[in-house]
């Protein structure tokens, strides 16, 4: 989708607007963190021509915005494909938590993971991107609840949060903290350790 910040065009004819604006705010963000987040950075993204985006993001919050929803709207949808589960049984369950790292950590989601802690930052000093972060995680805790429910084995919303919180916190170490992400062999004794809790 992207090379170095920018969106491929080709797709322009086939992708609203907005879409590929999300995208491109995405990347940018990724790619050059706050700072460097601007309506020009996302226009040569987007490859859609000069003011562009400042059409459907008139401001700074309204293009926050369009990025975090992309961001979430594609990761739920990734934690769905993980954790739909017919049994929650701790090697399933160890299976789904390493799957979905890894999938993050893939080129194809890894910008995602970088412009959500991006955005985490914002969320610190704007209140409507936390109220969006809080929804977030609740949205992934009622998924959890109701696939380990469905498996047979119903959890509390405090104990699913508490796993969404230690999935997030291993996603993290292998994208965002750290000089090298852990080495594949140890992926699945930490999601065991994670696992369990239950």
């Amino acid at each position: 989708m992207t090379t170095r910040g920018r969106v491929d065009t080709e797709a322009a004819p086939r992708t609203e607007r907005r879409a590929l604006i999300a995208q491109a705010a995405v990347a940018v963000l990724a790619e050059r963190g706050p700072r460097g987040f601007t309506h020009r950075a996302v226009d040569q993204a987007t490859g859609l021509g000069a003011g562009a985006v400042n059409y459907h993001a008139p401001d700074r919050a309204t293009l926050l915005s369009l990025a975090l929803e992309e961001v979430f709207r594609r990761d739920l949808a990734v934690a769905a494909e993980y954790f739909a589960l017919d049994r929650w049984d701790l090697d399933s369950v160890v299976d789904a938590i390493v799957g979905f790292v890894e999938a993050m950590c893939s080129d194809r989601h890894r910008a995602r993971v970088v412009a959500r802690h991006h955005l985490l930052g914002e969320g610190l000093v704007r209140p409507e991107i936390k109220a969006v972060f809080d929804g977030q995680l609740a949205a992934f805790v009622a998924l959890v609840v109701e696939k380990m429910t469905e498996a047979g084995y119903p959890a509390t919303t405090a104990s699913a949060e508490l796993f969404a919180m230690s999935v997030d916190g291993l996603l993290t170490r292998q994208v965002i903290v750290g000089l090298e992400p852990l080495p594949r062999e140890e992926l699945p004794r930490i999601a065991t350790l994670i696992a369990r809790r239950w």
